[in-house]
C-alpha cells in the first residue's frame, strides 16, 4: 500500500512538473514583429531592476541597476557590491548629470561619453534605452528576428547585441538578457524585474 502510495506521488508530482505545450509560432514573423514594436513604442514609461556586467579590455565590473525611464528622461543607479559605493545619472534630452558616492557631480550631454571619462565603462546608454526593451535605437540597423516575430540579435551603432529569456510583462514581451559586445567592450545586463507605466503613468511603479 505504502509503495502504491509513493507511486502515485511520484506520477503526480511529474505531472506538475510537465512542461507547458510550446507556443504556436505566428504565420508572418514579419507582421508579427512590425505589431510588437509598436506595442513597445507606446510605452511611455518603465522601471527595471537587475545585474550589470561591463568588461574593457582586462577589466571587469559588475553592479546593481535600478533604470527608470519616462519618455526621454532618465534616472539610473548604479550600486557596485560590497558596500563600494554607488552612481547616480539623472538626464534627459538636454544632457546628463553624474553623482558619484563621494558627492562630486558631473555633467555632460551625452551620457555614455560621461561615464567613460570618469569611469572608464563603454556603455551606450543613449541607445540602451532602446535596446533594453528589444528595440533598435534610431538610425540604421542590421535585425534578426525570431520565430515569434521579436528581435533575437541586432547590429548597430558598431555593437553586436543580442536578445534572451523574454516573458510577457503586463501583455508585452520583453527580453530578460542584453548581451552587447564590439571590439571594445562587453556588456551583459540581466533583467531581475520589470515595471511597465501604465497610459499616463510615470514609470515609477
Amino acid at each position: 500500500m505504502r509503495t502504491a502510495i509513493l507511486l502515485l506521488g511520484l506520477a503526480l508530482l511529474m505531472a506538475g512538473c510537465s512542461s507547458a505545450p510550446p507556443r504556436p509560432q505566428p504565420a508572418d514573423a514579419d507582421a508579427a514583429w512590425q505589431q510588437h514594436r509598436q506595442r513597445l513604442a507606446a510605452l511611455s514609461g518603465w522601471r527595471i531592476t537587475g545585474r550589470l556586467g561591463i568588461q574593457s579590455g582586462h577589466e571587469g565590473w559588475h553592479a546593481g541597476l535600478d533604470w527608470q525611464q519616462h519618455n526621454g528622461d532618465y534616472t539610473i543607479r548604479i550600486t557596485a557590491p560590497l558596500g563600494q559605493g554607488s552612481l547616480l545619472l539623472q538626464g534627459d534630452a538636454a544632457g546628463v548629470t553624474l553623482q558619484t558616492s563621494d558627492g562630486e557631480t558631473l555633467s555632460d550631454v551625452d551620457p555614455g561619453q560621461l561615464l567613460y571619462s570618469q569611469l572608464g565603462w563603454r556603455v551606450p546608454v543613449s541607445s540602451l534605452r532602446y535596446w533594453v526593451l528589444g528595440l533598435p535605437a534610431p538610425g540604421p540597423a542590421v535585425e534578426t528576428l525570431d520565430d515569434y516575430g521579436r528581435l533575437s540579435h541586432l547590429q548597430q551603432a558598431g555593437w553586436e547585441i543580442e536578445f534572451l529569456d523574454y516573458e510577457e510583462q503586463q501583455g508585452v514581451e520583453l527580453p530578460g538578457k542584453v548581451f552587447l559586445s564590439n571590439h571594445q567592450a562587453k556588456v551583459r545586463l540581466a533583467i531581475g524585474e520589470w515595471r511597465l507605466a501604465p497610459p499616463g503613468g510615470d514609470g515609477e511603479g
